[in-house]
């Protein structure tokens, strides 16, 4: 319990809300597809893999954040919003899809985040 809470209380509610619902959206989107190729079968996996991104997305998303804005720091960019727009879904829709991978690398963050916050 006492991960979960480290882990969860180092990310701001804010956060984690909007990450969840970008992610509860591209599972809608899943199962929504899901639906309509139903005369296959059912594919748990997949349904388990959908669940499983959308639980993690936000800690992929952390983690792409952070890159970021290791990356640019506080420099402004300017372009056009439709680009912007679809760079944003294409980068989010990866991030969905590879959260798996990518997640626990933010889970290991923000726990050695949260050590040195209550260490210092």
């Amino acid at each position: 319990m006492n991960f979960l809470r480290r882990i969860f209380g180092g990310v701001q509610p804010s956060y984690l809300i909007r990450s969840y619902l970008m992610g509860a959206v591209v599972f809608a989107m899943m199962m929504s597809m899901l639906s309509v190729e139903a005369q296959t079968g059912s594919p748990v996996a997949l349904v388990v893999f959908s669940l499983a991104s959308t639980l993690l997305f936000p800690f992929a998303k952390l983690v792409w954040d952070e890159l970021r804005n290791l990356a640019l720091g506080n420099n402004i960019l300017f372009m056009n919003a439709i680009v912007l727009f679809m760079l944003k879904l294409l980068v989010n829709l990866l991030l969905w899809a590879c959260a798996i991978v990518i997640a626990p690398i933010g889970i290991l963050y923000l726990w050695f985040q949260t050590r040195q916050q209550t260490a210092g």
